[in-house]
This record gives C-alpha cells, structure tokens and sequence, in this order.
C-alpha cells in the first residue's frame, strides 16, 4: 500500500556572520587562510591590521581569504585586528570587530 501526501512548509532563513579567531597560514590543511563564514551575504568589506596599524588584507568577496602574506612576505606569528563590514541580502547591515591570531 502506498500513499502521498503534501503539505507546504515554510522556512525563515537567518542571515548570519562569522569570523574564525585563528588560523595556520602554509599548514597544508583546511585552516590554512582565514575566511569570513555566513550566508545571506549581499556585500561586504573585510580589512585586516596589524600590531602597528598597517592594512595587511583588504577584500569584499567572501571566498577570497587571507594567507598570511604581505606584499608576498609571509607575516610574524601574532595577534591581527579586523573589522567586518557585511550587508545581507534582506538589507540588514552588520559591523563586527575582533581579532584573529595567526598561528606558526
């Protein structure tokens, strides 16, 4: 015996955003550059400093992440801020701050 049945579903779907706090830049596995995570992301802007205030990494695509380099050169093992600048699809706008170590 068999039978079918259908019944609408509706999902609410939450924006959200996220940032690891450390990586392993030339570790060979998948920490290996440090990525903004989320979904529903419409624009963003990522910056990354240093310890003296120099931009190290600027990007606004979510699947271009930071390796570790500057100029080429391979950065000190340390503790780097960011700021986060991330729009969502719905129209809600976040900003986030913190820090990510970087991790020899």
């Amino acid at each position: 015996c068999s039978d079918t049945a259908c019944k609408q579903v509706s999902a609410v779907v939450v924006p959200g955003v996220d940032v690891p706090n450390a990586f392993t830049p030339q570790s060979g596995d998948v920490n290996n550059k440090i990525f903004v995570k989320g979904f529903g992301i419409s624009k963003m802007k990522f910056i990354i400093w240093n310890r003296w205030g120099q931009k190290v990494f600027e990007t606004n695509d979510k699947n271009i992440g930071w390796d570790g380099k500057f100029h080429g050169t391979l950065q000190p093992m340390d503790v780097y801020a960011y700021t986060l600048d991330v729009e969502f699809f719905d129209g809600k706008k976040v900003t986030r701050k913190g820090d990510i170590t970087l991790i020899r």
